[in-house]
């Protein structure tokens, strides 16, 4: 499902075209996460592939299998957005259930009556186009597909507060933002629901179909 968004809320004009992460852009994907720094090391989503709620916490080639078969039995674990063809960032949003580590949690687990909740659980950004709307670029994506998808509401899990040192250097900032920022999902309508020590649990509410 292609979601564009040339003009983002924070004014900044990336072009990027977010797609529904399918068997065909796994490669893709992998690219993304496997991507050298000038160091020669790999972002964190290519150590840890996003499968921390998912409830996959062995070596980092089973979590990345684990990944891949979620894909390839047609689940969908989140976004990808590209600019110019070129993978430049990851949002994943799935359904609550799909996270069995999150809905056991005492934290963030779900909402008595609960139906058909999907949440967002990690973004990452290439470091090359951070700070040009690509991360909001994939949360409108998100809510859209969330939305679209049949979900009755969207759960977020922003830090409330940034750690000292967090808060002293932009690199540890954007690394600490890996659930998103509270104020984005303020910007979009998402409501508080629930404090959770160093995070609160946030809630887009979709109308009903």
């Amino acid at each position: 499902m292609p979601v564009d968004r040339e003009n983002t809320p924070t004014g900044h004009d990336p072009h990027a075209e977010v797609q529904v992460v399918t068997p065909d852009r796994w490669n893709d994907l992998v690219q993304l996460f496997e991507r050298k720094g000038p160091r020669g090391g790999v972002p964190i989503p290519g150590y840890c592939w996003c499968m921390l709620w998912r409830d996959e916490q062995g070596p980092v080639d089973r979590r990345k299998a684990a990944l891949k078969a979620t894909v390839d039995r047609g689940r969908h674990p989140g976004l990808v957005a590209y600019i110019d063809g070129r993978p430049v960032g990851w949002v994943a949003v799935a359904p609550r259930e799909d996270h069995s580590r999150l809905e056991r949690s005492r934290k963030y687990g779900p909402a008595p009556g609960d139906h058909a909740v999907f949440a967002v659980t990690c973004f990452y950004v290439d470091r090359e186009v951070r700070g040009t709307g690509v991360a909001s670029a994939l949360l409108d994506a998100a809510i859209d597909y969330a939305r679209e998808s049949g979900a009755t509401a969207l759960d977020a899990f922003p830090k409330t507060s940034l750690a000292p040192h967090a808060a002293a250097s932009r690199r540890a900032e954007e690394n600490d933002s890996w659930m998103g920022r509270l104020a984005s999902y303020e910007a979009r309508g998402f409501v508080t629901i629930r404090a959770a020590g160093a995070r609160t649990v946030m809630r887009l509410r979709f109308d009903a179909n």
